[in-house]
């Protein structure tokens, strides 16, 4: 806790091909507000697509997003940037890519969109808090948004309109590099939400802060992103 209130934690995540090995690095920290809001600092460097991303993502207690601004660059190149602003009608988004160039969009929505995906690891796991436990619906579906409707985040950016379902399959403990976790774990079924079929996707997570332990993505992707330093 710092002296105007605020806590922080921040780690590391590595991902891990089964072909391939070492296929990048995300760096990320949190600060959390007294009054449960907190915003995420990522940068993420992807070896194989020679991509980075640089994203500032703030959301309220209840996870729902509030702004987000996202940076891509590849081989050394300006992609694209962006800024994301969440109110209760809907979204607005105001940026440049190299495809489009100026790029402005309102989507409106009643009641906002619960989740926000600006592509860093240690954020996708915070869309799982808009599953509600005890509900008699075993898979939730989610009305979301995306910056980029690639997997790993890396075009655009811009505001995608998604929906997929959310499954839990229960409590863990698992142990990775960054040690040992009591962690609640759940399926993505996303199915229909890209342009190409989605493989299986499963996270682990630490429940009330929702911090990311493990990632396991199957099929054609099959890596493993998982936690190797966490700092509390």
């Amino acid at each position: 806790m710092n002296e105007i209130g605020r806590k922080h934690y921040s780690g590391t995540v590595v991902s891990i091909g089964d072909e391939v090995g070492l296929r990048g690095i995300e760096r990320f920290s949190v600060a959390v507000a007294p009054d449960g809001s907190r915003t995420l600092h990522a940068t993420c460097e992807i070896m194989d697509r020679r991509v980075s991303k640089d994203v500032v993502y703030s959301v309220d207690k209840d996870f729902r997003p509030i702004d987000a601004f996202v940076r891509l660059i590849k081989d050394g190149q300006f992609v694209g940037s962006g800024w994301f602003n969440f109110d209760g009608a809907g979204a607005d988004f105001e940026g440049v890519n190299q495809v489009l160039g100026r790029v402005s969009q309102r989507i409106n929505r009643p009641n906002s969109f619960p989740s926000f995906g600006p592509h860093p690891l240690a954020c996708d796991v915070w869309h799982l808090a808009q599953y509600v436990h005890g509900s008699p619906q075993k898979v939730q579906f989610l009305d979301s948004a995306l910056s980029s409707v690639e997997h790993d985040g890396c075009s655009g950016p811009m505001l995608h309109p998604v929906r997929f379902g959310i499954e839990f399959i229960g409590p863990e403990r698992i142990t990775v590099a960054a040690g040992t976790f009591e962690t609640h774990r759940y399926r993505f079924h996303l199915e229909g939400t890209v342009p190409q079929p989605h493989p299986p996707e499963e996270l682990w997570c630490v429940p009330d802060d929702f911090i990311i332990v493990q990632i396991r993505v199957g099929g054609y992707m099959a890596t493993t992103y998982q936690l190797s330093e966490l700092f509390r």
